[in-house]
């Protein structure tokens, strides 16, 4: 097993990169027009505070967290049963 050390040395880069490309696109919101209120309203803003929030839990399983906050987990609609069709050759 690796050393919790050595993978923050490793992944630190790009996690920092994440987090800058992130606040970078938040901002571009916010800067356009009606930006404040798309950032209050829109629901996959919303989604994203709450993986955000999810983020800096201190369990474990954020990932599953984060994965189960954008997963879509409204049910399949029901099929309906196929009509009978009839044979055209009687």
């Amino acid at each position: 097993m690796r050393n919790a050390s050595k993978v923050v040395e490793e992944t630190f880069a790009e996690m920092r990169w994440r987090c800058l490309s992130l606040a970078a696109d938040l901002d571009r919101i916010q800067r356009a027009s009606d930006g404040g209120k798309v950032l209050a309203s829109d629901p996959r803003l919303i989604k994203l505070r709450q993986a955000l929030q999810a983020l800096l839990a201190s369990e474990p399983g954020r990932a599953e967290r984060v994965q189960m906050i954008f997963s879509d987990t409204t049910p399949p609609p029901s099929r309906a049963p196929k009509p009978e069709t009839r044979s055209p050759i009687r």
